[in-house]
């Protein structure tokens, strides 16, 4: 007898035996039990998970000879035939190969037919998104009704393919992959019964490389039983290209850190050991996203198949980074893939993906910068701005370098409650030397200096308009609440401003209610400039984030 391969050797033969699929066995086993057969069913969903299998399983259940049941018994000529693929009342079709008018014509004939032995015929096509748009249209009658004695199964790995005509005719039954947990067991209960030697870390590989697919990995260890009688990791590796996890977080290491050195040093390393870029990229995307997962979630150990020395080593790796800088080097490395994928070039394309991606160590994330601006300017210049516009006169000058403390005493508390009175220094009293001139920020600025620290801080933060002989100070938003100390000392302001302009000032306090500035009206704005266009196009960079900059600060800094 010619040898059978595992993965039909174990090819589920009741629904007991589908592994990862848990509720759509409840939804099959609930419908035979209840009577509730449909005529059409979709399985849909990706390659190796039992789709087709399931349809098999479904055929017996409705033709064994204890039937209909949702446990066949898998020894009556009914299910004898239909496992081994010879039954005349289940056909099985190549939607594929067979997806043409007159192929759905020949087959609307047939249906008409009464079952030969069994109570149902059970039409499987594989693959149904192949089929035309007319075989579709001509299918969609038998399909909404076809005899009672007819259960079409639909299988697809593309369910978006099928017109919504088809789906809302079928009872659609999603299969969802296979998770590497419930393969890796599976794997070890066919190796002990096949006596194939295989070791624990082994199987984890096999069950990660299938990614979902059980049918990939009794393949994979079909070929490993070939390969080596005592299967252990390295085989895997070898046979498989896979690369090593210690290789992957030493690069990702790299990356992290800028290590341009390092990251060139283990390109060299895969290159000499022959390791294939294009499947090594893949698996440092999968590296990244793991990485990027444990950074996010509380409990990375429910959600990642790692064991708990590769979760040590991430865990390493991410105390040296931050969420932004990891999802900005994954969106190169994804990048890097497609690109990779059509190079000519792979090992140099792979190369420059990853020292471009190593240059975001460096960089500093928007919001930071713009929250610590005052601290960078401040030591560029030399010197403690307080929040107060410049201030032209000696005085000013002199005060501009006292950095203010605050005052903890009880008296210092009761002055700041109390009302300010004006200055009645030397300087104060004299006659204004610049009598018969205009309003000009000169002027408010040297008005500014004859006014206390606290309170000329408050009118720092005002909008200011000249009108005949009244100044009209406008206080927006937040700023609102420094309107009634303001209002209070308006008077001494008025006169202070009277002297400097050599007539009499009236002072009249507006507050405004500040429109709050959305971010996607300020994200368009900022698109719209022209210099950041020109930036953006010149960098291939993209726009992460905006924030609102405070006006006063921004001419303070001249920005």
């Amino acid at each position: 007898m010619s040898y059978l391969v595992l993965a039909r050797k174990w090819r589920p033969q009741g629904f007991d035996e589908l592994i990862g699929q848990e509720p759509i066995v409840r939804v099959l086993k609930n419908s035979i039990d209840q009577g509730k057969i449909a005529h059409a069913y979709i399985f849909s969903g990706p390659r190796g998970v039992g789709k087709t299998s399931t349809a098999r399983i479904l055929a017996k259940a409705l033709n064994c000879q204890k039937g209909p049941t949702a446990t066949p018994c898998g020894t009556c000529d009914f299910c004898t035939s239909i496992a081994d693929g010879y039954s005349v009342d289940v056909m099985e079709i190549d939607g594929a190969s067979n997806n043409s008018v007159n192929d759905i014509r020949d087959l609307r004939e047939r249906v008409k037919y009464v079952p030969s032995g069994g109570r149902y015929k059970v039409y499987i096509i594989d693959e149904t998104h192949m089929l035309s748009d007319a075989a579709f249209n001509a299918l969609l009658k038998t399909l909404e009704e076809p005899p009672s004695h007819v259960v079409f199964v639909l299988a697809t790995t593309a369910p978006k393919k099928i017109p919504p005509t088809v789906l809302s005719r079928c009872q659609h039954l999603p299969f969802r992959r296979i998770s590497s947990k419930k393969i890796k067991e599976r794997l070890k209960v066919i190796a002990d019964t096949e006596h194939i030697k295989i070791s624990g870390p082994a199987c984890e590989l096999i069950s990660r490389a299938a990614d979902g697919s059980l049918r990939d990995a009794l393949t994979i260890l079909d070929q490993l039983s070939s390969f080596s009688s005592d299967i252990n990791e390295t085989d895997v590796k070898d046979l498989l290209g896979i690369a090593d996890f210690g290789l992957l977080s030493q690069l990702s290491r790299a990356l992290i850190e800028g290590d341009r050195n390092e990251i060139l040093k283990n390109v060299g390393k895969l290159v000499e050991q022959g390791t294939d870029i294009r499947t090594f990229t893949k698996e440092l995307v999968q590296f990244f996203r793991d990485l990027l997962v444990a950074r996010v979630v509380k409990e990375p150990e429910e959600m990642l198949d790692v064991s708990t020395e590769e979760m040590d080593v991430m865990k390493d790796i991410l105390r040296k980074t931050s969420e932004d800088q990891l999802t900005l080097i994954l969106s190169e490395i994804m990048q890097a893939e497609i690109d990779i994928r059509n190079a000519s070039a792979p090992r140099l394309t792979f190369e420059m993906a990853l020292l471009k991606a190593s240059f975001l160590s460096g960089m500093k994330p928007v919001k930071e910068i713009i929250e610590h601006l005052d601290a960078y300017i401040n030591r560029e210049g030399g010197k403690e701005h307080i929040g107060v516009q410049p201030r032209t006169d000696k005085k000013a000058a002199e005060q501009e370098h006292i950095e203010v403390q605050p005052r903890t005493d009880k008296k210092a508390a009761e002055q700041e409650h109390a009302e300010v009175q004006p200055r009645t220094d030397e300087k104060a009293d004299e006659p204004a030397k610049t009598e018969g001139k205009m309003f000009s920020h000169e002027v408010w600025d040297r008005a500014l200096g004859r006014i206390d620290p606290p309170l000329a801080s408050k009118l720092s933060q005002a909008q200011y308009k000249f009108q005949d002989d009244k100044l009209v100070l406008i206080f927006n938003g937040g700023d609102s609440l420094f309107a009634e100390s303001v209002k209070k000392n308006a008077e001494m302001i008025g006169k202070i401003l009277s002297k400097e302009l050599g007539k009499g000032i009236t002072i009249e306090v507006e507050t405004t209610k500040k429109r709050p500035v959305r971010k996607k009206d300020l994200k368009e704005k900022v698109k719209a400039d022209p210099a950041i266009k020109e930036v953006l196009e010149l960098f291939e960079g993209r726009i992460v984030d905006v924030f609102p900059i405070n006006e006063q600060k921004r001419q303070e800094t001249g920005g």
